[in-house]
């Protein structure tokens, strides 16, 4: 388990810096859905210890496991239609194989942020700094993995990206109004 998440993430931080090499195979693919197993328990810290102004019940917890599956099946079914349309599909394994390994980062990334944010270590300005630089750190890294796995130009990168979040927003949404 240590090895897979080393190498996998070590992977995608690999192609965000121009390496196409460490991911390709189609095992390597349906491997990097395991991601999703190591990312939940992060995110349900998170929910818990974010600030969203809800109270944490059964029913926003369930909204948000169902959110998370959501979030994790719906970009990559989208993201292969776009890399067909976009007659980059001979990339499109590479590219969820290291978007699969960079939303565990994510994760990690900001549960990191949330923790500090709890622990009431740091003053809230510097909390909400640092959590725009995650966010910001963030966006550039999938950005990066967009053009460099996919093999496309800038701007249809920032594309990809804004429609990944745009998705993730929109369930989550969604589910916070299901959920509470």
């Amino acid at each position: 388990m240590l090895w897979e998440l080393r190498t996998g993430c070590a992977a995608a931080l690999a192609l965000a810096g121009g390496n196409t090499g460490p991911v390709s195979a189609l095992t390597d693919f349906w491997r990097s859905f395991r991601a999703a197993a190591y990312a939940f328990p992060l995110s349900l810290l998170t929910l818990v210890l974010a600030p969203h102004g809800f109270e944490v019940t059964g029913k926003l917890v369930a909204a948000d496991i169902l959110g998370y599956v959501m979030t994790w099946t719906a970009f990559p079914l989208v993201a292969v239609y776009l890399a067909d349309r976009m007659q980059v599909f001979p990339n499109y394994w590479r590219f969820i194989t290291a978007t699969n390994w960079a939303n565990l980062l994510q994760s990690a990334v900001f549960t990191i942020v949330v923790l500090v944010n709890a622990s009431g270590a740091m003053p809230e300005p510097i909390a909400a700094m640092l959590f725009m630089a995650a966010w910001f750190w963030i966006l550039l890294f999938k950005w990066r993995l967009a053009r460099n796995g996919l093999g496309i130009a800038n701007f249809p990168a920032v594309g990809i990206v804004l429609l990944d979040l745009g998705l993730r927003l929109v369930i989550a949404r969604a589910l916070i109004w299901f959920g509470t």
